[in-house]
């Protein structure tokens, strides 16, 4: 018998159907016992939105996404039923048709599960839900550029522009209707140049509040701002100014200060890295009007898309002062008169001699040679007449050592006597000219120029002026010499040429 129970598996078998029977007896124990479970997270369903738009015309903002705790008991089984439907079944109604204001609103709800499961509700959190209606806007905003971050060292943010003045907005009514107006933030930190961006888009009420745009359901219907950033450039630029030589005085004779020398500006940093190297040109000195030193005030004028910054002075005083230069006095007694092709004319200089001025460099003037001086009298067609004449007077520097010295004054015209030299015929058209003159009295001499050296009658014996002959052409401004012989056709007691009146010498500055 022993050996029996050892080949056989009776045993094994009888202890699996007792441990199997132990099992089904605890299954069916624990199914039928009842059971406390809790739902964190009941959808809620939103009911009559169309009668609520209809009535009010507005629409639901907020509720959808409301959840309600629920505490519940059921049998086992019911349990295991109602997770393995993935609580599908497991739900809460809430009605807003009968809302009339607009704003956040507090309603009652209605619980749905299967009928069929045995589930008895304990509990349920909040007691109401809370939905939020309002009629939904759209409305244009104004838009203000706005820059966060600071530029490089040394430029600084000038002008900040959107693409767009106005952003479209859609959104509850009471919201949108808050807002003052959109700023759109262009995050610029160490920019040396302009650059243009996508701006984020921020809304604030009248008091500078922010309006959270997701928290409060708003939404950009125009699409994407942009910002074009400008960026200027500050710098110290120096000025300057050109200087006109006069005669006798060149730029190196004149010592220029500028006070200020220089001044701050702000613009384009190309154009302002060019203007710190350059500098600005703020007028020209004119030697001429300054030969002796002088201060003139200069307006500083920047150029386009630079500017002076706050407090830099918007002219300049330049000094003037002149140094090293000199004048002197000349007179000139070699004065040739240009006669053309006419010969057989004696001219004679009036006053004898010619001052001239002249200015340079001290040392040259110093030590100058009066004998660089050419003066040259010219006679108008027609003036080729006995008597004083009026001729245009030119006084040029020839030969070396005349480098940088200048004729500064010279008479612009002399006056010269004219008269036909020994053994010539007066021109017929002279001698017609004559006949209608009177005859000039005996003894009246012919009045000088004002201002020059009175000369003698022209032709008397004992004056002189220089003796040097007479040239067909060129004649110098002399008298004849004392020795010319007398006309021999015309009788002893010719009488003397009439008299010219005086014409009065006119300066004026030399060539």
């Amino acid at each position: 018998m022993k050996e029996f129970w050892k080949k056989s598996n009776i045993p094994t078998m009888l202890l699996a159907l007792v441990l199997s029977l132990s099992l089904w007896t605890t299954v069916q124990l624990g199914s039928a016992k009842v059971r406390q479970e809790t739902i964190s997270n009941v959808p809620v369903r939103i009911l009559e939105e169309s009668t609520l738009r209809t009535n009010t015309g507005f629409s639901v903002i907020e509720g959808y996404e409301a959840t309600i705790r629920v505490d519940y008991e059921a049998i086992g089984a019911s349990v295991a039923e109602l997770k393995k439907r993935n609580m599908e079944d497991f739900y809460a109604e809430a009605s807003v048709g009968a809302i009339t204001e607009p704003g956040r609103t507090k309603v009652r709800y209605t619980l749905h599960y299967p009928d069929n499961l045995n589930i008895s509700v304990r509990s349920s959190s909040p007691r109401l839900v809370e939905v939020w209606v309002d009629e939904i806007i759209t409305r244009d905003i104004r838009v203000e550029p706005y820059t966060d971050g600071s530029p490089a060292e040394g430029y600084l943010y000038d002008r900040i522009t959107p693409d767009h003045e106005t952003v479209t907005v859609q959104g509850p009514a009471q919201v949108v209707n808050q807002i003052s107006y959109a700023r759109a933030t262009l995050t610029a930190d160490g920019v040396t140049g302009s650059l243009t961006d996508l701006a984020s888009i921020s809304f604030l009420d009248v008091e500078g509040n922010l309006l959270d745009a997701e928290a409060n359901h708003l939404e950009i219907m125009s699409g994407d701002i942009n910002l074009s950033l400008s960026v200027l450039k500050e710098g110290i630029v120096p000025l300057y100014v050109d200087v006109l030589e006069a005669p006798g005085i060149t730029a190196g004779m004149a010592q220029i200060d500028i006070s200020p020398q220089s001044i701050k500006v702000r613009g384009e940093p190309l154009l302002v890295d060019r203007l710190t190297e350059e500098g600005i040109h703020i007028g020209t000195i004119d030697l001429n009007r300054l030969s002796e030193g002088g201060t003139q005030t200069l307006p500083i004028r920047t150029p386009n898309g630079v500017s002076r910054t706050s407090g830099e002075a918007s002219s300049a005083k330049v000094l003037v002062t002149v140094q090293g230069v000199s004048t002197r006095r000349v007179d000139v007694s070699d004065v040739t008169v240009d006669l053309g092709e006419n010969e057989g004319w004696d001219a004679i200089l009036v006053s004898g001699v010619v001052p001239v001025t002249v200015r340079g460099p001290a040392q040259l003037v110093e030590n100058f040679d009066e004998g660089r001086l050419h003066a040259v009298a010219t006679l108008a067609p027609g003036e080729l007449t006995p008597g004083i004449r009026q001729a245009a007077l030119t006084v040029t520097l020839e030969g070396s050592g005349t480098d940088g010295i200048a004729v500064m004054n010279a008479p612009a015209t002399v006056n010269i006597m004219l008269r036909q030299s020994a053994g010539q015929d007066v021109p017929e058209e002279n001698e017609a000219e004559s006949e209608g003159e009177p005859e000039e009295e005996p003894g009246e001499p012919v009045e000088p120029v004002s201002g020059e050296a009175e000369a003698g009658a022209a032709g008397e014996p004992g004056e002189k002026s220089g003796e040097h002959g007479t040239e067909p052409g060129n004649t110098s401004a002399e008298p004849p010499a004392h020795n010319a012989a007398p006309e021999e056709d015309g009788p002893e007691d010719t009488p003397a040429a009439p008299a010219v009146p005086a014409v009065p010498e006119t300066e004026g500055a030399g060539t």
